[in-house]
């Protein structure tokens, strides 16, 4: 099964403009997009129908750099089509808000884009328009990515969800998030109808995910309002973060310095996915790193190091093991063979990796890490 993480966070899906972006903001976004490439198999990128993210991305590492992570699957687009609303008054003559007016009416609406606004293609066309590209190369770039767009039904979305969270409200099932039954939904003020449209956002997004099977980077835990949804949707941000604590391990920086910082250029993104041991990397880390703390995954990566695993009970793994073929960092040499292993500076030199693939029936998770510490090297020199 496919890794795919959702990702909201470049723009929001929730708005009709283009936000503006310093540059330092930028590199924080692109640093995300790395790791997520690095870790996960896909992303899933939510957008609006004017397309900022496109338009972003385009900006910031080109269109053949985008067309490439399209084409390839490692990119997908969402337009964002569910829609929650609130009315917050009525406009009087001398441009003051009369709120008395929300009193009585429904809390939350529910709604969705027009289907004009549902057109993939119309909304490539959007991303697209801020830029000075022939004819014939925006029809090239198009083609490759409508198949990659993903449409969820809005309506269905939308209103399931006001109508979970008004339920919830109702139930008391909202006074530990701030928002306790005192009074009729319809009779919530402003400020209250505004934490329940919050809510709201938030079942909406654990509800796509979960019939998605999305991962996501936002802890949901602390709502007990989305524990139908929880059980389904894998949490990217326990990989990430036991990524950069197996990293720090290895005495390397996580992957969002490593761009930020090593001034890595993001195309290399490409020679890191590509590598042979980088996909057994991601399914070792979705698999053991998704539920467990950084603690436990450090446990489990050690053991792994120091072959506790059947592999290693078989005369190959002994073979592997033994010769000092193992992938591992100089830093976790002395934590697997004492002081003797971390003088032998274990690497994979000695050994093409297609030949080791033809050894292992699996690969381990720090000839990945090596791979990193290699290619954060190369820029040094």
């Amino acid at each position: 099964m496919k890794n795919s993480v959702f990702n909201n966070k470049i723009g929001s899906p929730n708005s009709f403009v283009f936000p503006r972006l310093t540059e330092e903001e930028n590199r924080l976004i692109l640093a995300s997009i790395f790791e997520q490439l690095l870790i996960f198999d896909s992303i899933t990128i939510t957008t609006s129908r004017v397309n900022f993210p496109l338009a972003f991305l385009i900006s910031q590492i080109g269109i053949n750099n985008v067309e490439r992570l399209v084409e390839s699957g490692y990119i997908k687009f969402m337009i964002w089509s569910p829609l929650l609303m609130q009315g917050t008054g009525k406009q009087l003559e001398d441009g003051t808000i009369d709120e008395s007016t929300i009193y009585g009416q429904p809390p939350i609406a529910a709604g969705s884009l027009i289907k004009d606004d549902l057109d993939p293609e119309k909304n490539i066309d959007v991303g697209l328009s801020h830029f000075n590209l022939h004819n014939d190369r925006k029809r090239i770039f198009k083609k490759k990515a409508l198949k990659n767009y993903v449409i969820p039904n809005g309506m269905d979305f939308s209103s399931d969800s006001a109508k979970i969270v008004i339920d919830a409200y109702k139930a008391n099932n909202l006074a530990e998030l701030g928002l306790p039954f005192e009074k009729d939904p319809d009779q919530l003020d402003l400020k209250e109808r505004q934490l329940m449209l919050q809510l709201s956002h938030k079942v909406l997004e654990t509800a796509v995910l979960s019939q998605y099977n999305y991962k996501s980077y936002e802890n949901y835990e602390h709502m007990k309002i989305c524990k139908q949804n929880l059980q389904n949707i894998g949490k990217a941000y326990n990989v990430a973060n036991n990524t950069s604590e197996i990293l720090r391990l290895e005495n390397l920086p996580n992957l969002k310095a490593l761009y930020l910082q090593e001034n890595l250029d993001f195309e290399s993104v490409f020679k890191l996915r590509h590598l042979s041991n980088a996909k057994y990397y991601r399914k070792w880390i979705n698999n053991v790193g998704e539920s467990s703390n950084a603690q436990e995954v450090t446990k489990e990566y050690l053991n792994e190091l120091k072959g506790n695993n059947k592999f290693f009970e078989s005369s190959e793994g002994k073979f592997v093991k033994n010769s000092g073929m193992f992938g591992i960092g100089t830093a976790l040499g002395a934590a697997i063979a004492g002081p003797v292993g971390a003088a032998a500076g274990f690497g994979l030199g000695l050994l093409d990796t297609f030949v080791l693939d033809n050894i292992l029936k699996g690969k381990n998770p720090s000839m990945f890490i090596e791979d990193i510490r290699t290619e954060k090297e190369k820029m040094l020199t």
